[in-house]
């Protein structure tokens, strides 16, 4: 028996739902005396990376520059920064120095985060490698 797949309606109700609770979340972020501890929700989520992208391609490092702390991505054979991590007003962004491989985004749940950039990286990292391979 195969699964049904779900009609338009169903998926325009679920896209405006998840559209509805992220607006309820950043309304209620900004509205809220304590603010978003961007630090704090990094620390968090950096144990979550090693955990969900385990890989001998990359490590991920907890830094900062500026007063801002960021998680920064380095390809371990090349000791390339390939992009940082950092929170901000209640969303985590991705930001790459090297926009030809990797596309920056931004989420506001940790784990959507995690699965979006794990993707990113498992679609983009072949072609960065194999275009740097003789610079490793």
């Amino acid at each position: 028996m195969s699964a049904k797949k779900p009609s338009v309606a169903t998926a325009r109700s679920t896209f405006d739902a998840e559209v509805d609770s992220a607006r309820k979340r950043l309304e209620e972020a900004l509205s809220d005396d304590s603010p978003f501890d961007d630090l704090a929700a990094l620390q968090a989520l950096a144990p979550l990376l090693e955990k969900n992208i385990s890989s001998r391609r990359l490590s991920f490092a907890l830094g900062g520059e500026d007063d801002e702390t960021s998680i920064v991505i380095v390809h371990t054979r090349t000791d390339e920064e390939l992009g940082f991590i950092f929170a901000e007003d209640g969303e985590y962004v991705f930001e790459s120095n090297l926009d030809d491989y990797f596309d920056d985004f931004v989420d506001d749940d940790a784990e959507r985060f995690i699965e979006r950039l794990y993707e990113t990286l498992r679609a983009d990292l072949p072609k960065y490698e194999v275009e740097n391979e003789g610079e490793a």
